[in-house]
Parts: C-alpha cells; sequence; structure tokens
C-alpha cells in the first residue's frame, strides 16, 4: 500500500506546471471575459485545495 502511494504522489509531482501551462494556453486562445476568470480561478482554487489536501494524507501515511 505504501509504494502504491508513493507511486501516486511521484506521477503527480508536474501537475502544477502542466495547469499553469494550460491556463496560459487557454487565456492566449479564447477571450476570457471576468465572468471566466472568476470561473477558471474558483476551480484552481478547490482543485489545488484538494491537492494539497491529498497530498498531506499521503506523505503523513
Amino acid at each position: 500500500f505504501c509504494q502504491a502511494l508513493v507511486k501516486i504522489r511521484n506521477r503527480h509531482t508536474d501537475v502544477v506546471e502542466v495547469m499553469a501551462k494550460g491556463i496560459l494556453e487557454l487565456k492566449e486562445s479564447h477571450d476570457v471575459d471576468g465572468q471566466m476568470e472568476n470561473s477558471i480561478q474558483y476551480f484552481l482554487d478547490r482543485f489545488f485545495m484538494s491537492r494539497v489536501s491529498i497530498r498531506m494524507l499521503i506523505n503523513q501515511h
């Protein structure tokens, strides 16, 4: 089980960079208005809060 957790943690080490690149590409290729910006920010806040929580649990195991 511990090996599976380490594998999961290591597999997702570059998620922050990939997400940042994706958001930049989205903003460059589409006209992002204020409402869209707020929706993106809401999604990212929830996504990264979940990521922090999961990584904390994995690291504490």
